[in-house]
Parts: C-alpha cells; structure tokens; sequence
C-alpha cells in the first residue's frame, strides 16, 4: 500500500502502510519491532502515534482510552475530536 494522506478538522493526517513504511522507517532508524499495527504508521501534525490492533480486529493508540476504531483513519480522527475538546 501507499502513503495516504488526508486533513482533518485542519490537521494533517498520514498513514503509511506496506513498502511506505518500512522505507520511512528504516529512513527514520525504527526498528520493526516499533512498527505499530501490521506494520502501519499514523502521524497527526507529524507526530507519530503508536498503534496497535486488538484481537477484534480494531485499532488502539497507546495513550488514549478510546473503544478500538474500525482503521487507523478513524482512529486518527477520534484523537482529533478528544484533542479539539481539551484546548
């Protein structure tokens, strides 16, 4: 797969997945063990955010209570809203 990228609420949103991310990784010195979700890799704003995926199939960020969400885009906006309400 490849680099998507989106904006959300005026934040940008980048989800690396495949050949993508181990290229930027490994551009990065990220091991693969840091990988996140089957490899996947979710920046907001260039932060990166570490995910990781639920026996369910749903996605989680570390550091946030959230319900697992259905993609890491779904995810990325869910942390979007949460961030919005606290500023």
């Amino acid at each position: 797969m490849a680099e998507q990228r989106e904006t959300y609420k005026g934040r940008e949103v980048i989800l690396r997945t495949g050949a993508d991310a181990s290229t930027a990784r490994a551009t990065a010195g990220i091991s693969e063990d840091e990988a996140g979700a089957e490899g996947a890799e979710l920046y907001i704003d260039g932060e990166r955010i570490y995910t990781v995926r639920d026996a369910g199939g749903g996605y989680k960020a570390s550091g946030f209570a959230f319900d697992p969400q259905p993609s890491p885009a779904d995810l990325a906006k869910k942390i979007i809203d949460y961030r919005e309400t606290g500023e």
